[in-house]
């Protein structure tokens, strides 16, 4: 007899319980193990003319094959449901080696085709999620910008504490930001208080300088960072300013380095995403966002630093960066399937050279 079994009967074929038998009198009964023409596996079944019987201490009845083993609770309903929406009457005999259904040996190869057919209809379902493929494994110009900028530290500007006239003429001054002295907002950028800050600044702008640099490109990855910096610095001048502290000054590339966050949010947004027929969650739009905005707090706001101008900075960088993702993404899906061409990001390379060579050309008038 069966224990322990579920049993879904087929009207046509019902299961009938029926008493192992004995060789002979006086011998023990010896259990009959039904013959199963496919190969255990742990995907599935598939018919290889191999039989199969599984120890276990229950006999299976004798005119029931045994389909299986199949592991886990999960995958062993799924069978017993295409069994059962096929009309086919099985039995769920659960062993040490897995889950076997139990068929009528007239459904059995009505059932091992059904199953079959499943198990080739789902195979890559649910869909794995796609990974981002990058779309530039160039040369790093984003990260070798901020160390131009560690080498700028040790080789000219010094710490803050050493009165350089680089700091009378570069840090970023609210009031001078927003009046006559527009260029302060870039050369602010280059300057640093100590050897902690520019150090600090240097290994977090090079790591996410150099994300974004795998997804717009060395040229465009470099101007949008520094844009994104500057930006972020003009609007903490103007918030300094509106609140009555036009003395505000700033200095540091972090603002760039948040801007670089703000950039790897935006396009986050853009690139690279796996669009389903029903659209995107919205947990899936507003994560990159949250997880930028967490890093800023995390990472940009101790006491000593300017959270204003990482705020803004990180804004900045969501701002420019997404009308930047856009128009990669629109090149990467037309004729230039891997982004701007190599002259756009040659341009690109040089004008952000050029707004620091200029900018400090400007301030040293």
């Amino acid at each position: 007899m069966i224990d322990d079994v579920e049993r879904h009967e087929s009207p046509n074929h019902p299961i009938e319980p029926r008493a192992a038998t004995s060789s002979g009198p006086g011998d023990a009964a010896e259990p009959y193990r039904a013959a199963s023409t496919a190969t255990p596996t742990s995907d599935g079944f598939r018919g290889d003319g191999a039989r199969h019987a599984p120890r276990q201490d229950e006999p299976f009845e004798i005119g029931l094959v045994a389909l299986g083993p199949v592991r886990g609770d999960r995958k062993m309903r799924e069978h017993a449901l295409v069994l059962q929406s096929m009309g086919v009457g099985h039995a769920v005999r659960p062993t040490q080696a897995g889950y076997f259904l139990l068929v009528p040996e007239a459904d059995e190869p009505r059932a091992r085709a059904s199953i079959d057919r499943y198990e080739e209809e789902n195979r890559d379902w649910p869909p794995r999620p796609r990974r981002e493929r990058p779309g530039f494994a160039g040369a790093p110009l984003a990260p070798l910008l901020f160390l131009a900028v560690a080498a700028f530290f040790v080789l000219a500007t010094g710490p803050v504490a050493s009165g350089s006239r680089w700091f009378q003429h570069g840090t970023a001054v609210s009031d001078l930001v927003i009046g006559r002295e527009p260029w302060r907002a870039v050369t602010a950028l280059t300057l640093h208080a100590d050897s902690v800050h520019i150090l600090g600044n240097v290994i977090s702008g090079g790591v996410f300088a150099s994300a974004v640099d795998r997804r717009l490109g060395p040229g465009l990855s470099a101007l949008a960072v520094l844009a994104s910096g500057a930006a972020g610095n003009a609007a903490n001048a103007l918030w300094h300013h509106a609140i009555g502290e036009g003395g505000h000054a700033s200095i540091g590339a972090s603002t760039a380095v948040f801007g670089a966050v703000g950039l790897l949010a935006a396009t986050q947004l853009v690139l690279d995403r796996s669009q389903a027929p029903r659209g995107r969650r919205w947990i899936e739009v507003v994560a990159p966002v949250v997880g930028g905005a967490a890093l800023l707090g995390s990472l940009g706001a101790s006491p000593q630093s300017d959270l204003g101008a990482h705020l803004f900075g990180f804004l900045a960088g969501i701002v420019i960066g997404l009308p930047i993702a856009l128009g990669v993404r629109w090149r990467r899906g037309g004729p230039v399937a891997r982004g701007p061409r190599w002259w756009t990001q040659a341009s690109a390379a040089a004008i952000a050279v050029g707004l620091v060579v200029g900018a400090w050309q400007l301030a040293a008038r």
